[in-house]
């Protein structure tokens, strides 16, 4: 038994050394969420199209360095969402390891009709499992388009946003109220505001400061109109008060379903969206700097060699020195965009490989329980398979050509 055992590990180490493609091919997808937990890039719903819709959990582990023509993604099998949903917005909490997915275009996954019953879920990271949380409060109505900050005290903060009513063509009320999620509690809250309100606006970016100001800017707004981006809106989370300011510097032209990033030293990046029409913007990279007084836009000189496509409904995070884009599509060549892409926030540059500055490993107990890592796959009969990481003894399977298959566990 030990013999055989060894013969089949040297099968497999000498076909994982050849092959190169990944276990798991995630389907392309916009108007889905990201998040990073424990070094794990997570990806959350979507949409193919109005008809097509995802469910999987999918991951890229930052820990690891690879390139975007190589992408390691992997599936976390107990992760499946409950429901279909894009335009959602997705915040972690204060833990590190709950995410909670808020609003959104939801859909029952067995009857596809629309289910707005359960306006937030929960996903519990260590365990890998959805729940539908218990919130008291005020009613809350289900929203899309939105985007969500959670605050030092795990408050979420949600404005505006739109309310579908017609499920054909998704045209719905925009609002301009704020709602808060106290993630303690449970609690939803409208906050009584009369003073200085923005208008309802939908699709826009948003970026709490570590000072409680949230900046936002970007989006549509009544009548179908797109705001300017140097008119910025901002919400101070301990007065509860809004302000207003324009920004000045470089011209950026007004757009929707772009993706930003907000850095350390206090610069909001976005990236690409789309205009009224589903065209292309310009530029597709700009930075505010929430440094100065009035904020500055700039468009660095570096942004515009090797940049990506136009897209739109992408999601950016942020990880070290890097901002990672995901998915969307692609304006230019009229497409689902299936790649990532990485630009180096420090040098301003777009790069190809990712590259981390060796991050401590998440540790073993903040970990998915279960989830897929990939083995090998090859073009033959049967010619796949994947780990269940769970343990040290966990059964490994081998499946070779011609569908022989044969699996052995930890030799003792």
């Amino acid at each position: 038994m030990y013999s055989l055992y060894n013969l089949f590990k040297f099968i497999f180490y000498i076909i994982f050394s050849i092959n190169s493609i990944l276990c798991y091919d995630p389907p392309k997808r916009r108007y889905h969420n990201s998040v990073i937990i424990d070094h794990r890039l997570l990806i959350i719903g979507g949409n193919k199209s109005t008809t097509e819709k995802t469910y999987e959990l999918i991951y890229l582990d930052l820990s690891q360095s690879f390139d975007n023509t190589n992408l390691p993604w992997n599936l976390i099998r107990e992760g499946d969402l409950p429901i279909y949903t894009s335009s959602s917005t997705a915040i972690v909490g204060l833990d590190n390891s709950t995410i909670f997915l808020i609003g959104g275009f939801t859909f029952d996954k067995n009857t596809l009709d629309y289910d707005y019953s359960n306006p937030v879920y929960t996903y519990d990271s260590l365990n890998s499992k959805w729940n539908k949380p218990q919130i008291t409060g005020d009613n809350v109505l289900a929203k899309q388009r939105i985007r969500g900050v959670i605050d030092d005290f795990g408050i979420i903060y949600i404005f505006g946003g739109n309310n579908a009513t017609n499920f054909t063509t998704f045209d719905g009320n925009l609002h301009n109220e704020m709602n808060t999620l106290n993630t303690s509690s449970m609690t939803w809250k409208t906050l009584s505001i009369t003073n200085n309100l923005p208008p309802p606006s939908s699709s826009y970016s948003a970026s709490i400061l570590p000072n409680g100001i949230i900046v936002y800017f970007g989006g549509q707004e009544e009548n179908d109109t797109l705001d300017t981006m140097k008119n910025i809106k901002l919400f101070d989370t301990k007065e509860n008060e809004w302000s207003y300011m324009v920004a000045t510097g470089e011209d950026v032209d007004p757009r929707r379903n772009f993706a930003s990033v907000l850095t350390l030293d206090g610069y909001i990046i976005i990236f690409g969206g789309r205009s009224n029409s589903f065209a292309s913007v310009s530029p597709k990279l700009a930075v505010l700097n929430t440094n100065k007084s009035p904020y500055e836009w700039s468009i660095p000189s570096g942004s515009k060699v090797n940049s990506p496509p136009s897209i739109y409904g992408h999601t950016a995070n942020l990880y070290n020195n890097y901002m990672i884009i995901t998915f969307g599509y692609d304006i230019d060549n009229q497409i689902l965009n299936s790649q990532v892409y990485f630009y180096d926030v420090t040098n301003n540059t777009w790069i190809t490989s990712f590259n981390p500055n060796s991050p401590s490993p998440p540790s073993p107990s903040s970990r998915p329980s279960k989830f897929l890592k990939p083995l090998l796959i090859g073009t033959g009969i049967g010619v796949y398979s994947c780990q269940a990481a769970n343990d040290d003894d966990s059964e490994y399977e081998l499946y070779i050509f011609g569908g022989v298959t044969a699996s052995f566990g930890k030799v003792q």
